[in-house]
């Protein structure tokens, strides 16, 4: 019984992957070509590099799993009335597929609730807007008793959710990102972060694999707006990782030490897709992304 249970599942998440973009083109190349599915996969997560699709997204194109939601501004001083604070257009990414699904087969419903609820929040922080407990609610159909007693059980693990009710608390760039690299660098492994912190392990992997490409590719150019265009992410979430790294080096013994392996992994994403993504002058001048 518990067998056919486990199977079912494992079936609903298959379905649900088979749906992506990402695996209907991986699907063509392996039907059009000789290449194996594993083959495949790698060739479709190279193009997505290449034409900044996905999470190497540079631009406000809505993909897969994301969506548009408003929130109040950063900048809105707290106690102010909703109605008179200003409020920005975010995009969120409501739905990871490999992420989430990932979560909830390994911890549950709610790990994957609390990875949605994570990730949301760090992105509405990087666009200089918080989402309230409210909002969140909102955008997971679900109570706010419910995502109150989420951010207490992730605080208990040492997260941090960067909500407009919190923002007084807390300062700028990244918290679970963070959290997840402090302890890669500590020594764990990542699937012991992942474990640790509940998260999937192909999220707590990415966090790892941006804070060594942001630090190299900031050695190669200089300017962290550069950074943040070839690595893909905002200016906020490449300056929290280049703080984490001046913090490190200032008091960290153990992380000087470490600081060889972090470059090499870096230096290896420059070699083959980072160091051929340099802004070009037109883009440069023009300041990056709006």
């Amino acid at each position: 019984m518990i067998l056919a249970q486990e199977l079912k599942k494992e079936q609903l998440e298959q379905r649900l992957r088979l749906k992506s973009a990402e695996e209907a083109f991986a699907r063509i190349i392996t039907s059009g070509t000789n290449c194996s599915p594993m083959e495949a996969l790698i060739i479709v997560e190279k193009a997505k590099e290449v034409f900044a699709l996905g999470e190497h997204a540079e631009g406000n194109v809505l993909q897969d799993g994301q969506e548009v939601f408003f929130a109040v501004a950063a900048e809105a001083a707290p106690g102010m009335p909703i109605r008179e604070c200003a409020k920005r257009r975010l995009v969120l990414t409501h739905i990871s597929r490999v992420e989430d699904l990932e979560a909830l087969r390994e911890f549950g419903s709610s790990a994957k609730r609390q990875q949605q609820i994570l990730r949301m929040a760090g992105e509405a922080q990087e666009q200089r807007a918080y989402l309230s407990q409210e909002d969140l609610a909102l955008l997971l159909d679900c109570d706010v008793r419910t995502i109150r007693a989420d951010i207490r059980r992730l605080a208990q693990r040492g997260l941090t959710v960067p909500t407009r009710g919190t923002a007084r608390d807390i300062g700028p760039g990244v918290t679970h990102k963070r959290k997840a690299v402090e302890q890669w660098l500590s020594g764990k492994e990542t699937p012991d972060v992942a474990r640790d912190l509940h998260h999937s392990l192909q999220a707590v992997e990415r966090y790892v694999h941006t804070f060594c490409r942001v630090l190299y590719a900031q050695r190669q150019m200089h300017s962290v707006l550069k950074t943040a265009l070839v690595v893909g992410i905002s200016v906020a979430a490449a300056k929290g990782y280049l703080e984490l790294h001046a913090e490190l080096m200032g008091k960290d013994a153990f992380y000087r030490q470490r600081l060889e392996e972090v470059l090499r992994i870096g230096g290896e994403y420059w070699e083959t897709s980072d160091g051929k993504k340099r802004p070009s002058p037109i883009r440069q001048a023009s300041g990056g992304p709006r």
